[in-house]
């Protein structure tokens, strides 16, 4: 017979997992952010709701309108930098366990811990739109089963209207709904053309309410808003590497996720004819229709299998309020990708607030002001955190290049002929060749160089993409600097 575990060892075992998972939730409160995309989405909410200018007018990105306004939102309730999007993922993940005890009994506590320490595998507290939409589709689908079980129409009207509002944060919510909705709807023995009305009626209201600024600002304005963003997703689509990495790593994903499905099915088998089954279909059903959303991006983020994650997370509860756990072997690669996960992002988290702690984004927001800044394949952590308005809407370090491809200077050209009070560039940009010739020249002869800082990784002598270098126009009465870039 082995030898059991010792109450000694097991002890350690515990309060070390303890330790790491606190050490794991801090690393996120001590950076301005872990994920690039929420701080994004924050620059352009800031145009629309402290400047007034409309995505896209201010600066583009190929999500809906939606998500601009919800993060915009937040960043005017919660202006503190160090882990303001923590805060809101640990708000949301409260909010989505409370919301889920509609589709079940189980304890809020259990559920909540699950989605914050195995969500590490998929930078849960990042507190990216995939926890906003997991949240949404809970409210969504928790309005409608009450429907279905008081009769009360106005249900169905407000799922509707936050279905509109939970696409438009992101547009594979209609996805990850299609199934869920379908049961609620149209399973046999719970139509009523009344209901789907009352659905369709809430979706037009809603579009309505969301997208009035742009029927008001009238000439074209939601037209050029779609155009753009199908321009843009057009070019997008990941190329054949990325979507077979895309797959795989979704597929490892789902893998892992698989026994707390089949642990589902033996504990809720499926049948149609019978209400209580029914309703115990609505988490599966919901797992299933949002794994196609995962992959339609075509790209191997691991924040997208949040969609598919969040639902798991309340069967998971469900089933150890039932007594029913899938067996401990089969639950043990989630236990240990979770504590492999947490330890990465504790690494990664680090290495962030040291990167952001060698820029002296104070100083560059006092040179800048109010000027707008041109820049020029620079990560935009310092449009973020230095609060600069931005010169060329194709803000993001790429977007100029997937648009206009090998043309790209070209544009940067046009707009550094247009005379920018600023322009912000990587470091050495000229010198490492990541910034073509024209456009060095030009930065050489009309402008001068004012803030430069050289972000490493420890073991390496790149700069990353921390590194940027500050550029000021050079009136006409300065003298033009011996050396260049």
């Amino acid at each position: 017979m082995p030898k059991t575990v010792s109450p000694r060892l097991a002890a350690g075992l515990k309060y070390l997992l303890i330790s790491l998972v606190v050490v794991y939730v801090l690393s996120y409160c001590v950076i301005p952010f872990s994920d690039g995309d929420p701080a994004y989405y924050v620059l352009i909410g800031r145009g629309l709701l402290r400047d007034h200018i409309l995505p896209y007018n201010y600066a583009f990105d190929h999500k809906p309108f939606g998500v601009y306004l919800f993060y915009g939102l937040w960043d005017r309730l919660a202006p503190f930098t160090p882990g303001k999007f923590t805060l809101l993922a640990v708000l949301l993940s409260g909010a989505f366990v409370t919301i889920g005890r509609v589709f079940g009994a189980f304890n809020r506590g259990f559920a909540f811990v699950i989605l914050i320490v195995c969500g590490a595998i998929f930078d849960v507290l990042s507190g990216n739109t995939e926890l906003v939409l997991a949240v949404s589709e809970a409210l969504i689908l928790a309005l409608m089963l009450k429907g279905v079980e008081t009769g009360k129409a106005g249900l169905f009207f407000l799922a509707g209207c936050l279905s509109a509002l939970a696409v438009n944060v992101n547009y594979l919510a209609g996805v990850c709904l299609l199934g869920p909705v379908a049961l609620l709807l149209l399973s046999p023995g719970r139509f009523r053309l009344s209901r789907c009305v009352m659905v369709f009626l809430g979706v037009i209201v809603g579009l309505v309410v969301l997208f009035s600024p742009y029927l008001i600002a009238g000439h074209g304005a939601l037209q050029t808003y779609f155009s753009m963003q199908r321009s843009f997703l057009h070019q997008y689509s990941g190329a054949l590497s990325d979507r077979l990495q895309c797959v795989f790593w979704m597929m490892l994903y789902l893998g892992v996720m698989l026994p707390i499905l089949l642990g589902w099915i033996r504990r809720f088998p499926v049948n149609l004819a019978d209400e209580a089954s029914r309703r115990s279909m609505i988490l599966p059903v919901w797992f299933a229709s949002s794994f196609p959303a995962t992959l339609l991006s075509g790209h191997p983020y691991q924040h997208y299998f949040i969609l598919c994650f969040a639902p798991a997370t309340l069967m998971l509860a469900i089933l150890f309020r039932e007594g029913a756990l899938p067996p401990r072997l089969a639950l043990m690669p989630l236990w240990i990708s979770s504590v492999f996960f947490m330890g990465t992002e504790v690494k990664r988290n680090v290495s962030v607030a040291l990167y952001t702690s060698r820029v002296d984004y104070a100083q560059i927001a006092r040179q800048v002001g109010h000027a707008k800044v041109l820049d020029i394949r620079t990560f935009h952590a310092v449009f973020y955190l230095s609060d600069l308005k931005p010169f060329d809407v194709y803000l993001f370090s790429d977007h100029i290049d997937i648009f206009f491809r090998q043309n790209a200077w070209k544009r940067y050209m046009q707009d550094l002929q247009q005379h920018p009070s600023y322009v912000v560039a990587p470091y050495m940009g000229c010198g490492r060749h990541e910034v073509e010739v024209p456009v060095c020249q030009w930065l050489q002869d009309h402008y001068t160089l004012t803030y430069a800082v050289n972000v490493r990784h420890s073991h390496k002598n790149k700069p990353n993409k921390f590194s940027l270098s500050l550029y000021k126009l050079r009136q006409p009465s300065e003298s033009v600097p011996q050396s260049g870039l």
